[in-house]
């Protein structure tokens, strides 16, 4: 009882309404789905598994806008929830994991975060200054050249942009001084990721 007494006002103020909040945010999503399925009358031309997997679509669409629990493990659970429900069979709800495209991608963040968390992107976008940063144009050259070069073995634009580049440009930025949570973000930051996305379209 002492433990909690010494915890400031505030703080349980604070924490009761972000436990609110959190609450709130999955109670939506989940009235959502059970009132698509049980209140709203089906359409006879829909059959009942299909009506099914609307409300469980649904509810997740909603849960990934509100965000009660992280991205993945919310999708986890509705995954989960038309495997019980058996609205979908084992291989049709693990047959997008089965395409090559999307692991891509994600390996490509997995990546990205290796180039944040081990100082490589810093270290990468050192060298790029280093052989082209007389100029801004030429760190743009430069980012285009690589993107050339790297698009040979890794064809997907979007893990190329999100799993590489973007940590060597945000290198790049933050060592100018250009912070994306600021107003110098439309200094060289902006310019570069600009470039960059001209390059990826």
């Amino acid at each position: 009882m002492s433990e909690i007494s010494s915890i400031p006002t505030h703080s349980r103020r604070s924490s009761m309404k972000f436990l609110s909040a959190k609450l709130i945010s999955l109670a939506i999503p989940v009235a959502i789905g059970l009132i698509v399925y049980f209140v709203i009358p089906k359409p006879t031309e829909v059959s009942k598994q299909a009506w099914r997997l609307l409300a469980i679509f649904l509810t997740t669409i909603a849960g990934l806008m509100l965000q009660p629990v992280p991205l993945g493990a919310w999708s986890i659970v509705c995954l989960t929830v038309s495997l019980v429900t058996k609205t979908q069979s084992f291989k049709d709800a693990f047959e997008a994991f089965t395409n090559q495209a999307i692991w891509l991608m994600v390996i490509s963040f997995f990546f990205s975060r290796g180039f944040v968390k081990t100082g490589l992107g810093d270290r990468m976008g050192m060298y790029l200054v280093r052989w082209l940063g007389k100029s801004t144009l030429g760190l743009a050259y430069g980012l285009a050249i690589g993107e050339a070069l790297i698009s040979i073995v890794m064809p997907s634009a979007t893990a190329r942009a999100g799993g590489v580049f973007l940590p060597i440009i945000l290198s790049l930025a933050t060592a100018s001084e250009s912070s994306p949570e600021h107003r110098s973000a439309r200094k060289i930051g902006a310019f570069l990721i600009r470039s960059q996305l001209q390059v990826l379209t």
